[in-house]
């Protein structure tokens, strides 16, 4: 086998491996919303088990013996305040720790549950809770888990049905075969049932990113960040706190595409989107505003700590360098800074930023400015004369 087949089979090996990965964990892109799906159908369906498992104590008081009622009550009680409890620590736990505990819980207490019960002929309260391993393999359906959670989780309803036959509580029989196919048979339905959920998920979060976020920078676009405005908005107000924007244009980026083309051009984009995620804060927000322009919304900052982060962000787009076909390309960029006032509206605010931006553009670009309280007049600029000059 030559060297490059070999390249070849290792690449389809990566790749294929890569694709199944896929399915054994959530994309860190997806993560945090699917540990709230599931955290949520845990916090309805874990009450609603408890509910479910005292409402059967009369049927226990009816049919068994007092010893076994006796055993089976305090069983059943400590497995309805185990659900009552994770239903309200849901979100301190993550989602496979309470996906284990909600199986767990009940596998535990089923199959002590069935270890009380004496032996008996013909009782079908008995019987009944022979259904325990089923009623744990189908709830795995209700979640939208990866295929290792599903796994580990489905060792839960196969523990029900073994645990009792290992302490002798069963017998390794024929009905115990039959047991484990439909065990089987039911733990694939709920595993490919959760799984697709978890797909379907998966997809619909990813459309919603496609719709929020320019394809080219990764970055918010102009549509996602009116909200963000809004509610960041409404915050500061609320609070109150302050509030600012700024809005970065590239100067003389026309030069650029004009010159080494838009292949070029969208490589000084992207690299202009990674320093924002640099440079600003978690709570922050970048975005690609238009064209070459961004817009960066930095709630809870006043107008000097966004000037700071205005003139951090110009200059190391300044010293940022992007390869080219026959050379680097150098960029700089001009940048206005807004503070929210009294109850301006968001249009208001970035319409004063991006008249200081102009501003800064008519006195020479490659500078930031901030704009003044009233009339959008800036009353702030620093530059590399400035700098100079001090």
């Amino acid at each position: 086998m030559t060297q490059s087949h070999l390249s070849s089979l290792l690449a389809h090996c990566r790749g294929a491996w890569a694709g199944v990965a896929g399915y054994w964990r959530v994309p860190p892109t997806c993560a945090q919303q699917q540990a709230s799906v599931v955290r949520s159908r845990i916090r309805a369906l874990a009450p609603a088990i408890a509910t479910l498992t005292l409402a059967w104590i009369p049927l226990d008081a009816v049919g068994l013996g007092q010893v076994e009622f006796a055993r089976i009550l305090a069983l059943r009680m400590l497995l309805a305040a185990g659900l009552f409890l994770l239903a309200r620590l849901r979100v301190r736990l993550s989602s496979d720790a309470a996906t284990m505990l909600l199986v767990w819980m009940q596998a535990m207490a089923f199959a002590a549950m069935q270890l009380c019960l004496e032996p008996a002929q013909g009782n079908l309260l008995r019987v009944g809770y022979g259904f325990f391993p089923f009623v744990v393999a189908a709830q795995l359906a209700i979640l939208p888990l990866p295929w290792g959670c599903i796994l580990r989780a489905a060792l839960a309803a196969l523990a029900v049905l073994l645990v009792p036959i290992a302490f002798g509580a069963g017998s390794a029989d024929v009905a115990l075969w039959n047991q484990l196919w439909l065990l089987g048979l039911i733990l694939a339905l709920s595993a490919s049932a959760s799984h697709a959920q978890l797909r379907l998920l998966i997809d619909l979060l990813g459309a919603r990113r496609d719709a929020s976020h320019d394809p080219l920078t990764g970055l918010a676009n102009r549509r996602s960040s009116e909200h963000r405005l809004e509610a960041d908005r409404a915050r500061a107000l609320r609070v109150p706190e302050p509030m600012s924007v700024l809005m970065i244009d590239l100067d003389h980026f026309k030069r650029v595409n004009d010159r080494w083309g838009h292949a070029s051009g969208d490589l000084v984009l992207i690299a202009i989107a990674r320093i924002l995620r640099e440079e600003l804060r978690g709570a922050d927000l970048a975005v690609r505003f238009g064209g070459e322009e961004f817009l960066a919304i930095l709630p809870g900052t006043d107008g000097t700590g966004a000037l700071e982060v205005a003139e951090r962000i110009r200059s190391r787009i300044q010293r940022e360098r992007v390869p080219a076909d026959d050379g680097e390309i150098a960029m700089t960029a001009s940048i206005g800074v807004a503070t929210l006032r009294g109850e301006e509206s968001e249009a208001d605010l970035v319409a004063r930023a991006d008249a200081a931006l102009y501003r800064a553009k008519a006195t020479g670009r490659n500078r930031c400015v901030a704009a003044a309280p009233g009339e959008g007049t800036p009353v702030l600029e620093k530059s590399d004369s400035d700098r100079a000059s001090a």
